[in-house]
């Protein structure tokens, strides 16, 4: 083609037409011309294409990261507000406690524990610092990604801060004797009386019970702090995975459908509604496109997260009828109605919902074993 070219300038300098020469080596300049800017618009449209994968690369990690830490929040929410209730029993009822050592008696019902100090998800707002590509997010998103890393970092320092004071603090009343797991100030019962006595632990009542009270207290204080950095940290990152979700073209339905097909239960749990709520609306569910997860599986599961975790026998109970109910052909569902009953002390109800499952089921051990335990006939 090259070639081509050439000849033809060639030949029209040799015919000495050095107008027409001239003419067309300007309108070979504007095919170059034109070529360049071809090429860089097929460039750019590359460059465009490249970056806008990469982008929704990223868009997908933060919404995971956004995922993960919703889940975590909602679990860290209904803890904190968990001790807020054993606190303020607590303190309500100190007024009638009539002893040093019935005060430390009470609050081995308070958790010495808390939740809200581990890190947040932050993997991929930390490698668009650290790769610069932060630039490829739009300001208003990048803005409101920077903001909302910030406020976790801050909530993250002051809740580890204020942990380990109260920890130091209650270490005071440890060395004096106090500790809620091993002990329990039950005197002989728990160690020889002899080292009872020598350690001197009685004559220490008084000052236990002073820094047990106060450090708890203080931990409330700052589990309050926690719970409200908290629910502003919820709000915002909720704010940003609706735009994020947007510029996506809205994929996921809420936050918790990024990392699964169905919202969970638990966060049912944690949002505040009971047993009773919870049964109305899996029941509710469109069983073919059901929003929550209403498998057997997972509905067992919860059960047993009342019974075994929240210690809630009757709502345990219900969970498991539920099951019952929704899959009245599975044994599973009628061997863990019957180990609640069993728990109840129903021992008849139990037996009839074990013999149930065996009957669907006549490989169940468990019910084989229960059975044969109760001394009852299969």
């Amino acid at each position: 083609m090259i070639k081509f070219f050439k000849k033809i300038r060639y030949d029209l300098m040799e015919k000495n037409k050095t107008g027409k020469y001239f003419k067309y080596a300007i309108g070979e300049i504007i095919l170059v011309v034109i070529g360049i800017v071809i090429a860089l618009q097929i460039n750019n449209w590359n460059e465009n294409r490249k970056s806008n994968a990469t982008l929704k690369n990223y868009y997908n990690q933060i919404l995971r990261d956004l995922a993960k830490d919703n889940t975590r929040i909602y679990s860290d929410l209904y803890y904190l507000e968990t001790n807020f209730e054993l606190h303020k029993e607590f303190v309500e009822n100190l007024p009638t406690q009539k002893s040093p050592k019935a005060i430390i008696m009470s609050s081995e019902k308070l958790k010495y524990t808390t939740a809200a100090y581990e890190k947040f998800n932050a993997n991929t707002i930390e490698t668009l610092q650290e790769t610069g590509d932060i630039k490829l997010i739009p300001t208003n998103i990048r803005n409101k990604l920077i903001e909302l890393k910030n406020d976790q970092d801050i909530m993250f320092k002051a809740s580890n801060d204020r942990y380990e004071n109260f920890l130091n603090e209650i270490s005071r009343a440890t060395a004096l004797g106090y500790n809620p797991d091993l002990l329990k100030f039950e005197g002989a019962d728990k160690i020889p009386e002899q080292l009872y006595e020598d350690l001197g632990i009685e004559d220490n009542y008084s000052k236990i019970a002073l820094i047990v009270v106060a450090s708890y207290f203080a931990k409330n204080i700052g589990e309050q702090d926690d719970f409200r950095m908290l629910k502003s940290i919820q709000e915002d990152a909720n704010s940003l995975f609706t735009i994020i979700n947007e510029e996506l073209g809205n994929p996921y339905k809420d936050i918790e459908r990024v990392l699964s097909d169905f919202k969970t239960n638990n966060t049912l749990i944690y949002q505040g509604k009971s047993a009773d709520e919870i049964i109305t609306i899996i029941k509710e569910q469109d069983r073919d496109n059901p929003d929550y997860n209403i498998s057997e599986r997972y509905i067992n599961a919860l059960g047993y997260y009342y019974l075994n975790t929240l210690k809630q026998q009757e709502d345990a109970l219900k969970i498991f009828k539920l099951n019952i109910d929704l899959y009245p052909e599975s044994w599973n569902p009628y061997d863990s109605y019957g180990e609640c009953l069993l728990r109840m002390g129903d021992k008849e109800r139990a037996i009839k919902n074990y013999k149930k499952s065996l009957m669907i089921n006549p490989e169940n051990e468990n019910a084989i074993k229960v059975l044969s335990e109760l001394t009852v006939e299969n």
